[in-house]
């Protein structure tokens, strides 16, 4: 083999080798895709999705619009399934509670295999003296909201349901969101509750 050829498939080599690197990195996420490469991940990350609920019928895992992806959550199959493997097992714990003048807020925590994600639900009431029993109780709900803590994902809040208890002493508390993370969107219903003093302070 001639000193011209030689050089010729050193320099390709080289070249190949390169341009593979950048196209993927150790951590899976693709630095460029095609369109037709994200038609075809697209495709892989509804059919891993199907499986995982079918696997676990409780969770109604689903996919956003590919038009609605961002770039950093293309990655590859392989990572897709080991980040729906992580989200499948969601899970809610409650994190710390803290009072602000007439706004009472709770939060509770998505917790995902080490990604924890703080859903702050502030509650805003109107209480009244109860006479026959001395104290003040819960009157009405005048707002519930619900927002994350963090940049990890986004939360929408659907709705929240209220269920007033223990003769106007508490409120039973269920707010409703989607969570969207790396371009896969879960539906949550987070139960909580408040708590009103016969001083009419709220926690």
């Amino acid at each position: 083999m001639n000193r011209k050829i030689m050089t010729f498939l050193t320099v390709l080599s080289v070249t190949l080798t390169s341009s593979f690197m950048y196209v993927v990195s150790a951590g899976g996420e693709q630095k460029t895709l095609t369109q037709q490469q994200k038609n075809q991940y697209y495709e892989q990350y509804a059919i891993i999705l199907k499986t995982i609920n079918k696997k676990y019928q409780n969770a109604e895992l689903e996919l956003i619009e590919q038009k609605d992806f961002k770039e950093n959550d293309w990655v590859t199959p392989k990572r897709f399934q080991k980040l729906v493997d992580q989200r499948v097992q969601v899970e809610f714990g409650s994190t710390f509670d803290f009072s602000e003048k007439e706004a009472y807020s709770k939060s509770k925590s998505i917790h995902a295999k080490g990604t924890s994600v703080a859903i702050s639900i502030t509650g805003t009431f109107d209480t009244a003296l109860r006479e026959e029993a001395g104290r003040q109780v819960f009157d009405t709900v005048t707002s519930m909201t619900s927002k994350p803590s963090s940049s990890k994902g986004t939360w929408t809040q659907l709705g929240y349901t209220t269920t007033l208890m223990d003769g106007g002493r508490a409120y039973d508390v269920t707010v409703s969101g989607e969570f969207i993370q790396h371009g896969i969107s879960s539906k949550h219903n987070i139960p909580l509750e408040f708590y009103c003093s016969a001083e009419g302070a709220i926690n």
